[in-house]
């Protein structure tokens, strides 16, 4: 049963829109200047009714207010607010979640939409963009998505249903996942419901925007879509610490909890966990590695900054002992191939794999260490470190394929053992680098060629692949390489199709950017320590976490702003930069029943149902893994950064 209350008309006036170019709704239906675009579906509990409000938010909004009232006591009802297309889809999304199925890679992540003809369902708080879903037919994109609920008890899921000849685009009250929950990577458990109950008379009131955009215009529907998404998002910026602290505690994490020797090595560890005797302890194993989530390449070249912005020799000489240990000569075999990892060498190992995101974080960070120690007024390194960097671009340089697509990872031996996915373009912006070092034009050239191949492949099938290597799969760790060398594309050409490049892989990393501040429980620990979702990312479709990785394309963001005149970027740098900058420890913070450092954050935020089942304890949702990363890349921000002002718009 249902009452329909339509208010269009003066909107569409005080809009000036003619029907030409307007979403309308007429009953059920919805149109886009004269084409059906679609229908709200009835709801299948007998015992509701219910009613709709449409009003006309802009010329491609539609703003939905459903009622539901009860008819009489009811002990568990489904309440569903359903668009279907009139045609069917050629790409289906639900950001972070499922892009076009997943079916890229070897990943066992959710594949489709529906299994055993069971359609997926998932939490709102799997989402960048509460409950959205997104898809495309051949003429027109379609997105509905509802507001972040502001009690814990209000969750809510959605679904993406698309069929041989429509979509159905579903919102569902309460929070749902069926036919599974997806716990780990690669681990599920069985699908599970909230139960919501309803006394006769008793109402419940949803709210959501559904989006229309024709294709084929100058600018794309999922462009349009993203940012109205984040026009209406509810901003609610995390208040942080100053960046003169965040700095001030990065680097005394960096030299009293990651500094580590044993045996020949000295360097930073990669992280502490628990010691089980309520102390922390540097991770056993794997433990000492140049790039990803060791970082020491970049903490070599933060401590090299901290010389020269504070003079402390301290910070002078762990750079200088850490970059001996990671330049010397049983780093790097003939051919050019580096040892990414020091556990290799520490154990003897002779066959070994390294990789391109590795590979690219070294020679990228080693040419910045150049400069720093011609700043530093200590030449005598130069030569050894520009040896390693180039041999590392000439052993991937001459790995090149004819396509321009760079290998993944190679043995020792210089043998590529694979080349799927996007991670070597990690590789193209230290190609660049050594073309600026050298003057040597087979770097551009490579770096070209390998860039072009890259987008195309990401124009292609708009997601990029792979980045996160504890995954196989859709992520958007492998579009920052991209959106990094993009702008420095720019810089070496003056050519603007590169910004709009750096703009598109943007609204990419979109896709996985927060938009809104989830709602938890009274007893977890997100909600006792006042930790907001707003601004983190997730990690891929393999890993539904949250994480700060973001941080790492801050500076390209707000470079991005100025050189775009889009301040979106600007928008959403300091949405990155002040969700990562939550819950930095002064020394004397405590979570999960331990203190933690100066300096220590943890690298996961478990914002869904991840690492438990259903139902189970919502106290801990963030884990006790305090790895070197995510220190490493706000310094490597604020390293490059002139003016640290900017990121100060949200102090405590």
């Amino acid at each position: 049963m249902k009452n329909k209350l339509i208010l269009l008309s003066l909107f569409a006036i005080l809009l000036g829109c003619g029907s030409d170019k307007c979403l309308t709704a007429d009953g059920d239906a919805v149109y886009y200047g004269e084409t059906l675009i679609g229908a709200f579906q009835p709801i299948a509990a007998d015992a509701v009714e219910y009613s709709d409000k449409i009003e006309q938010f802009d010329a491609n909004t539609l703003k939905i207010t459903r009622t539901f009232t009860a008819l009489g006591d009811i002990d568990s009802v489904r309440l569903t607010l359903d668009f279907r297309t009139a045609c069917r889809s050629v790409s289906a999304m639900i950001p972070s979640v499922c892009y076009n199925g997943n079916h890229w890679g070897r990943g066992k992540e959710p594949k489709g939409f529906r299994t055993d003809g069971v359609w997926h369902t998932y939490s709102y708080r799997r989402t960048p963009i509460p409950g959205a879903t997104y898809s495309e037919s051949n003429d027109f994109a379609v997105a509905m998505w509802s507001l972040a609920p502001t009690d814990e008890a209000d969750a809510f899921s959605c679904s993406l249903q698309p069929d041989t000849a429509d979509v159905v685009h579903s919102l569902i009250f309460p929070e749902e996942e069926r036919p599974f929950v997806y716990i780990d990577k690669n681990g599920y458990a069985d699908g599970a419901a909230r139960k919501l109950s309803m006394r006769k008379g008793e109402t419940k009131v949803v709210e959501a925007y559904l989006f229309v955009a024709a294709k084929g215009g100058e600018v794309t529907p999922l462009v349009s879509f993203l940012d109205k998404a984040w026009s209406l998002a509810d901003k609610e910026y995390a208040r942080v610490i100053p960046a003169e602290k965040v700095w001030e505690y990065g680097v005394r994490y960096a030299k009293e909890s990651l500094w580590a020797e044993e045996g020949d090595y000295k360097g930073f560890s990669i992280g502490l966990v628990p010691d089980g005797a309520g102390g922390w302890k540097q991770r056993p194993f794997i433990k000492y590695e140049i790039g990803w989530c060791g970082q020491n390449s970049s903490y070599i070249n933060t401590l090299l900054t901290d010389y020269l912005k504070c003079g402390d020799e301290s910070s002078r000489d762990k750079a200088l002992t850490a970059l001996d240990t990671w330049t010397a000569p049983v780093t790097q075999r003939e051919n050019g191939f580096y040892i990414i990892s020091y556990d290799n060498i520490l154990s003897g190992r002779e066959k070994v794999v390294s990789d391109a995101c590795n590979l690219g974080t070294a020679a990228y960070n080693f040419f910045e260490t150049i400069e720093l120690l011609q700043k530093c007024n200590l030449p005598d390194r130069i030569e050894r470190v520009k040896s390693v960097a180039l041999g590392i671009c000439d052993f991937v340089k001459n790995d090149q394929q004819p396509s321009g697509v760079y290998g993944k990872g190679w043995n020792s031996d210089g043998e590529c053992l694979y080349r799927d996915g996007t991670v070597g373009a990690f590789m193209v912006a230290p190609m660049l680098r050594a073309y600026q070092v050298t003057g040597d034009s087979s770097y551009y050239h490579s770096a070209r060629k390998a860039y072009d191949y890259y987008y195309s492949e990401f124009e292609c099938s708009g997601y990029t692949t792979a980045g996160a290597l504890d995954t196989w799969c859709i992520d958007k760790e492998s579009s920052m390489p991209m959106l990094r060398a993009s702008l420095m594309f720019y810089d070496a050409t003056g050519d603007r199709k590169y910004i709009a490049h750096a703009e598109r892989i943007s609204y990419y990393l979109s896709t996985w950017l927060w938009h809104y501040k989830a709602s938890y429980g009274a007893d977890s620990d997100v909600t006792l320590h006042g930790y907001s979702t707003f601004g983190a990312t997730s990690v891929s479709v393999q890993h539904h976490h949250l994480d700060v990785y973001a941080l790492l394309w801050v500076g390209e963001w707000l470079r991005l702003a100025e050189l775009s005149g889009n301040d979106v970027w600007r928008q959403k740098a300091l949405a990155v930069w002040t969700n990562g900058c939550q819950l930095i420890s002064d020394g004397s913070l405590e979570v999960n029943g331990l203190v933690r450092p100066v300096g220590g954050q943890n690298e996961a935020f478990f914002n869904c149902s991840w690492g438990h089942s259903w139902g189970n304890s919502d106290k801990s949702r963030m884990n006790n893994w305090l790895v070197a990363w995510p220190g490493a890349f706000r310094l490597e921000t604020l390293r490059k950064l002139s003016d640290w002002k900017v990121l100060d718009s949200y102090t405590e």
